[in-house]
C-alpha cells in the first residue's frame, strides 16, 4: 500500500462508515450453528447461550441488548449467559436474523493469494483472548468480575471486525503490510487511515452501550497507558485483556493481524502483578480449552456457506407462514400508533453516551415511519465542528446514511423565520444549498421544513416530503410535539460533544508537562501599532527603491573597481533595508487567515520539519506526547505551522548542542487544545521575557538575526483566534504554552 498522508477528512470518514454499523456480520458457519437451534421446536434464547458465548458479533449485539432492557439487572447486563436468561425469546431472535452474514469466499489479490486474517481466525483469536482474560482474574487477581473479563476479551478486537466488514480489501492489505514490516496493525492502521481499530472498537462500544469496563479494554489493550496507569481502576479490566492478547499471541491461537513481537510472559507477570507460573500454567491449557469451545461455532466444517443457504431457506418458509398471518395485524397497529408510542421508541435508543448524530439518525428514520413520509434530512446546525453540517437522509425506502455537508456562505443553514420558533414552511427558496449536496430527489413541492429547538434556539433542520401535502395542517400539532421533545434529547448531546470526554481525562492522567513558572499572557499588539509598521513601510519602500535602482545604474557605468565596490555596498545595505521593511510589512499586514479543520499532530509534525529547515539542523530532537490522534483544530494551517515553526527554532537556539530535547504536548483546554513547547536551554531574564514577542527584539548580540521570530509567532496565533504564553527561568528553560481554537 502506498505511503500518503491520511488527513483529518479521511478518518471521519472510517468513523461515520463504522458508525452506520448495527452489528457485526458472522461466518457463514456461525449462522449455520444459530439457524439450526432456531429450527428445533419452540426457540428460547438460552438455546443459542453456548454460541454467544464464543463469537464477538453475537455477543456484541447481546450485550447491546442486555443494556436497553430494563429485565435485565444492571449488575448482570456484562455477562452474555445471564442478558440471555432475561431477554424476550422474540426479541433475540429478531436480533439473529438481522445479523448479515460474512462473505463464503476470500478477496483475492495479485497472484491470486487470498486475503487474510481469515474472520475464522480473529474468531478464534478473540476467543482464546477471553478465556485467558478470565483464568487470568480467577488465578491473580479476585478483586476483578471473571465474567466481564470474559466479556471484554472476546470483544476486544470488534474495530478490527468492523473494519473487515465495512473495507476488507484495505484490511487485508494493511495486514499484508503489517506482517512484510513486522509491525503491530494498529500503528499500520493510524498510517494510512488516520485512525486504528482501537478507537473505531471504542466508537462501537459507546455506540451500542456496551458496559465501561469493556469499552475501555477495547480501546485501551495495545496502548502502553494499560501499564502506566494502574493505579486507575476503571483500567483494571483493560490491563487484563492485554496481559491476555500478548499471551494468546504468544502461544499463536488464530491470528490477530499484529506482526509485532508479544511482551514475554516474564514481563506480563511483572506488570500485572501476577505470578509468572502461573500465567505459564494458563498459556500451557489455552489450545484445548480454545478447540473445546470452538467445536461449537463449526469454524471448521466444509462446504459452509452452501449450508448456511439451506438453512436460511428453511428460516424463511417459517417466516413466510408467520409474516402472512401478521401483516394484516401489523397494519392495524401501525394506524393506532400515537405520539406516546413515538416517544417512547426514540428514547429507548438514547442513553447517556448516545452520540448527536446517532440520535439524530435515529429520530429521522422514526419520523419517516411515524408520519409516512418520504425521503428525510436531517442537519445539524449547532454541532462542534463550524463550517462543516452533519447530515442525516433517510431515504424513500428507509435506507439511511450519514454525511457531513459544507454550510451555506450567504445564508443561515436554518432559515430566518425557523431559528426562534417552530413553524412548518414550504422547502422551496430555502435549501438549494440541501439539495446540490445530497444525493437525493426531493419533491421541493411536497417537502416541508421544521426546526428542532433546544432552549429556544433551533440546533437543527429537518427536511422532509409529505406523501399527501394536503394533511399538513391535520399534523401540525404533532408535529411540534414531537420536535419539542426530539429538539431538547438532540440538544443535550451537542452541548455534551462539547464537554472534556472520558478519554481526554486519562490524556491529562499520562501528561507530565508543567509550567516552568506561571506563564505571561503575551498582549495583543493594537491595531494602531499594526497601522503605523504600515504607514513607515509604505513610505520607506519607495525611497529605497530609487536609491537601488540609481545605484545598479551607476554600478554598470563605473569604470573604477573601488567606486563599484562603494556601489555595491550600497546596494547590498539597501538589500538588507529592504528585507527588514518586507519583515515589517509581513507582521503589519499579514494574510487573512483560511481556517479549515486540521489534524494538531500533522501540524506539529510539519512545523517540526519546518524548524530544523530553518535552523538548519538535520534532526530535531522534539519528543512528543500527548497528543491524540482525533484532536483537531480550526486555523490556517499554515499560519499556525509558520508560529510554531518559529516557537521550535527559538527553542533549539536555546542549547549549545542544537541536538537538546524539546517536549511538545497538546491536550485539550477550556478554549480550544492547550499546546506547550518545553526546552531545557538558557532561559530568559524577566526584562528579556517581557520584550521577547516585541518586532526587531533581540538578546543576541551583533550580527544577530532581526528578531521577528517570536512576534511572528504571535501575531498569527493571535490572528488565528488563539493565544501565546510565555514563561521562562534563566539557565533552566522555557515553556511557550499556545491555545488554539477548536470552532
Amino acid at each position: 500500500m502506498a505511503e500518503r498522508t491520511v488527513n483529518a477528512a479521511a478518518s471521519r470518514k472510517v468513523e461515520l462508515a463504522a458508525g452506520e454499523l448495527e452489528a457485526l456480520s458472522v461466518p457463514p458457519c456461525v449462522a449455520v450453528a444459530y439457524l439450526t437451534r432456531m429450527l428445533q421446536g419452540r426457540f428460547h434464547a438460552g438455546s443459542i447461550g453456548d454460541i454467544a458465548e464464543c463469537e464477538p458479533a453475537m455477543a456484541a449485539r447481546i450485550l447491546s441488548l442486555g443494556q436497553r432492557c430494563p429485565a435485565v439487572p444492571i449488575g448482570q447486563r456484562h455477562a452474555i449467559h445471564l442478558v440471555l436468561d432475561r431477554l424476550d425469546a422474540d426479541e433475540v431472535r429478531d436480533a439473529l436474523l438481522g445479523l448479515k452474514v460474512s462473505a463464503g469466499f476470500e478477496i483475492e489479490f495479485g497472484q491470486n493469494q487470498p486475503a487474510w486474517p481469515a474472520r475464522t481466525d480473529l474468531i478464534r483469536h478473540s476467543l482464546a483472548v477471553a478465556i485467558c482474560a478470565r483464568r487470568i482474574v480467577e488465578a491473580c487477581q479476585p478483586a476483578l468480575d471473571p465474567h466481564m473479563a470474559y466479556s471484554a476479551g472476546l470483544l476486544h478486537d470488534i474495530g478490527k471486525l468492523a473494519l473487515q466488514d465495512i473495507m476488507p480489501k484495505s484490511l487485508a492489505a494493511i495486514v499484508q503490510e503489517a506482517e512484510a514490516t513486522g509491525a503491530s496493525l494498529y500503528t499500520v492502521e493510524q498510517k494510512h487511515l488516520g485512525t486504528h481499530h482501537a478507537m473505531l472498537g471504542k466508537q462501537l462500544a459507546r455506540q451500542w452501550r456496551l458496559p465501561d469496563p469493556v469499552a475501555t479494554a477495547i480501546w485501551l489493550h495495545h496502548s502502553d497507558a494499560v501499564t502506566m496507569l494502574e493505579g486507575l481502576p476503571e483500567t483494571g479490566i483493560a490491563r487484563i485483556v492485554w496481559a491476555a492478547d500478548h499471551i494468546v499471541r504468544h502461544v499463536g491461537i488464530g491470528r490477530s493481524g499484529s506482526f509485532d513481537p508479544p511482551e514475554r510472559i516474564s514481563s506480563i507477570a511483572k506488570a500485572i502483578d501476577a505470578d509468572g507460573q502461573v500465567l505459564a500454567r494458563i498459556a500451557d491449557a489455552l489450545g484445548q480449552e480454545v478447540t473445546d469451545k470452538a467445536d461449537v461455532l463449526g469454524l471448521t466444517i466444509p462446504n459452509a456457506a452452501a449450508r448456511y443457504c439451506d438453512a436460511i431457506q428453511a428460516v424463511a418458509a417459517g417466516l413466510s407462514t408467520g409474516q402472512t398471518a401478521m401483516s394484516a395485524e401489523t397494519r392495524d397497529l401501525k394506524m393506532a400508533s400515537n405520539y406516546l408510542d413515538f416517544a417512547r421508541d426514540f428514547l429507548g435508543d438514547v442513553g447517556p453516551s448516545t452520540g448527536a448524530i446517532v440520535i439524530a439518525e435515529s429520530l429521522a428514520r422514526r419520523w419517516q415511519r411515524f408520519f409516512q413520509t418520504g425521503s428525510v434530512c436531517l442537519c445539524l446546525a449547532g454541532g462542534v465542528h463550524p463550517g462543516a453540517v452533519d447530515t442525516v437522509v433517510v431515504e424513500a425506502l428507509g435506507h439511511s446514511h450519514r454525511m457531513v455537508l459544507e454550510a451555506p456562505e450567504s445564508r443561515p443553514v436554518i432559515p430566518r423565520p425557523l431559528a426562534e420558533r417552530f413553524t412548518v414552511l414550504d422547502a422551496k427558496d430555502h435549501i438549494g444549498w440541501l439539495i446540490e449536496q445530497v444525493d437525493v430527489d426531493l419533491d421541493l413541492g411536497r417537502t416541508r421544513l421544521a426546526p428542532l429547538l433546544s432552549d429556544g434556539r433551533a440546533i437543527a433542520l429537518m427536511a422532509f416530503e409529505l406523501n399527501y401535502p394536503g394533511d399538513a395542517a391535520l399534523f401540525a400539532e404533532k408535529f411540534q410535539t414531537a420536535a419539542s421533545m426530539a429538539g431538547a434529547v438532540l440538544g443535550l448531546a451537542m452541548a455534551k460533544e462539547k464537554q472534556t470526554r472520558f478519554s481526554e481525562r486519562l490524556v491529562r492522567a499520562m501528561s507530565d508537562i508543567r509550567p516552568i513558572d506561571k506563564p505571561k499572557a503575551v498582549e495583543r499588539p493594537t491595531e494602531a501599532l499594526a497601522e503605523m509598521a504600515a504607514g513607515v513601510a509604505h513610505e520607506l519602500n519607495n525611497p529605497l527603491s530609487v536609491i537601488s535602482g540609481r545605484a545598479q545604474l551607476l554600478a554598470e557605468n563605473e569604470a573604477d573597481e573601488e567606486r563599484r565596490r562603494d556601489l555595491q555596498q550600497i546596494q547590498d545595505n539597501v538589500d538588507e533595508a529592504t528585507g527588514v521593511i518586507d519583515d515589517l510589512m509581513a507582521f503589519a499586514e499579514p494574510s487573512k487567515p483560511k481556517p479549515t479543520r486540521t489534524a494538531v499532530r500533522q501540524i506539529i509534525e510539519e512545523a517540526v520539519e519546518l524548524a530544523g529547515q530553518k535552523s538548519k539542523v538535520d534532526h530535531v530532537n522534539a519528543q512528543v506526547q500527548s497528543v491524540r490522534a482525533d484532536a483537531e483544530v480550526f486555523v490556517d494551517s499554515a499560519q499556525v505551522v509558520s508560529a510554531l515553526a518559529n516557537v521550535l527554532s527559538n527553542a533549539i537556539e536555546s542549547y549549545t548542542d542544537p541536538a537538546g530535547p524539546i517536549k511538545i504536548c497538546a491536550e485539550p483546554g477550556a478554549d480550544g487544545i492547550m499546546l506547550q513547547v518545553r526546552d531545557l536551554g538558557c532561559g530568559m531574564d524577566a526584562e528579556t521575557l517581557r520584550k521577547a514577542t516585541h518586532p526587531f527584539f533581540s538578546a543576541k548580540p551583533a550580527g544577530r538575526k532581526r528578531g521577528m521570530g517570536l512576534a511572528y509567532a504571535a501575531r498569527l496565533i493571535q490572528l488565528n483566534g488563539g493565544t501565546l504564553a510565555l514563561a521562562s527561568v534563566p539557565n533552566q528553560g522555557t515553556t511557550v504554552t499556545v491555545t488554539l481554537p477548536c470552532e
